[in-house]
């Protein structure tokens, strides 16, 4: 066992901007804490909102409430407030969750001049009573020069984390999406950030060093290729094994949807409506199978009044058939992909944790114009097919159902092809970042 200096107190982990942060640094963080016994784990939540995406029978959630010591929630102004465990944390925001979502309105419409003065009392009053009787202090006193951050570069230019990555002076890298973050043409605008000669970046492919060392200025000596750290074939199935709860009626004859919420940038209203129609028609009706709706984290909104973009899979697939022929559910995506029979992308990253599975995927997306096909990286770089219209979904499906296997096959050459696959990555990666740790405290 690999013990780090006892200077370094804690190791910081930013959930943001979403759950999917906590989900790729995850594997790290346990190997972390299996190989360490007097680091403290701490999660900073910069937006009581992201918790809306925390559940329970999720494996990462549930290692995370294990591992963390403390979760750090951001209140207003400069101060915080502390949960011991990531489920009491959890038990708070659903508690004032309708009120959190009312104290956000008023705080934007106070940004307004027009209702700055009309909304400042009510607006302290909602403030006061959701933090009634929580301990609030300041992160800034309660973080050393000796502490390290896990996190995406990423984020760096955001001004919602701006003053947390700054008292930060060791901070380690890895991207919150599955993506392919490469360019074509015109390089991007150099985004300027502190203290970047004690950054370390993991990057998932030698191709994405560019990326970094173009918009970030990141020394290349500072960039390490680790491939995907979550799709380590120990972890899968480690998740699949002890957290393996999806349910039985669900498993079989089963497909899953990786769903997307609707915007003009990477999904029209109306091109998932009728791409949910489709779906219904030839997988339930036609072929009669269940389906699985994974949904992104942004697509979990809370509202206080709904409208028709929170309720297309209610009124396509019917309420009264919930629990029979679909269901929503939270699981980890590699409980929920083991043992479906095809994966629908609607444009997301999530789509290349099926692919390490070996799980057949689609992307299927209606487009409302013909220019849009095939306009996605994942189908642009082929690792799946793309189908922008019902006919062309049959087509893909006919040939699945002859040869789900060979689809699958084709996908992970694509795959093998981009990322490099290393033989437990999570423990080289968690090794080597103790090793810096207790260099730097000796030093």
């Amino acid at each position: 066992m690999l013990k780090s200096s006892k200077k370094i107190n804690k190791l910081f982990v930013l959930c943001f901007p979403h759950l999917g942060t906590l989900d790729n640094w995850m594997p790290i963080v346990n190997s972390i804490n299996s190989l360490s016994n007097n680091l403290n784990f701490t999660l900073i939540i910069p937006d009581p909102n992201i918790l809306k995406s925390f559940d329970k029978d999720n494996a990462v959630i549930e290692m995370s409430d294990s591992i963390f010591k403390s979760c750090l929630i951001y209140a207003y102004d400069d101060l915080w407030i502390e949960y011991r465990s990531v489920f009491d944390s959890m038990k708070w925001y659903d508690k004032n969750r309708v009120f959190l979502r009312i104290f956000n309105i008023f705080k934007n419409l106070m940004a307004r001049r027009f209702f700055s003065y009309i909304l400042m009392w009510p607006s302290v009053l909602l403030r006061n009573y959701i933090y009634k009787n929580k301990f609030k202090f300041s992160l800034c006193r309660d973080v050393s020069h000796m502490d390290i951050l896990l996190y995406d570069i990423h984020v760096e230019n955001n001004s919602r984390v701006s003053d947390i990555l700054q008292l930060f002076y060791n901070k380690y890298s890895l991207p919150h999406a599955l993506s392919m973050l490469s360019y074509k043409g015109e390089l991007p605008k150099l985004v300027d950030v502190d203290n970047k000669d004690n950054i370390e970046i993991y990057m998932y492919a030698e191709f994405q060093k560019k990326h970094y060392i173009s918009k970030y200025g990141i020394n290349l000596d500072k960039t390490h290729v680790v491939g995907i750290p979550r799709h380590d074939c120990k972890w899968i199935k480690m998740i699949q094994e002890k957290y393996d709860k999806a349910p039985d009626d669900f498993n079989d004859n089963s497909i899953l949807i990786l769903s997307r919420h609707a915007s003009n940038g990477h999904l029209l209203f109306n091109d998932k409506l009728k791409s949910v129609k489709n779906i219904k028609k030839l997988f339930i009706d036609k072929l009669g199978m269940k389906v699985v709706i994974k949904l992104h984290p942004n697509e979990k909104q809370e509202k206080i009044l709904f409208n028709k973009k929170e309720n297309i899979y209610e009124n396509e697939f019917g309420i009264d058939n919930y629990g029979l022929t679909w269901i929503y559910s939270d699981l980890h995506v590699f409980s929920l992909g083991k043992g479906k029979k095809l994966a629908i992308s609607f444009n997301t990253g999530v789509v290349l944790d099926l692919i390490a599975m070996g799980v057949p995927c689609i992307e299927y997306i209606e487009s409302s114009t013909k220019f849009e096909k095939n306009m996605t990286e994942f189908t642009e770089y082929e690792f799946i097919t793309r189908a922008s219209n019902y006919q062309e979904l049959c087509v893909y499906v006919d040939k699945w159902l002859i040869n789900p296997y060979q689809i699958s096959e084709l996908s992970t050459s694509v795959y093998k092809k981009y990322f490099p696959i290393f033989n437990n990555s999570p423990d080289k990666v968690a090794i080597e970042i103790l090793h810096n740790i207790k260099t730097t405290a000796n030093a």
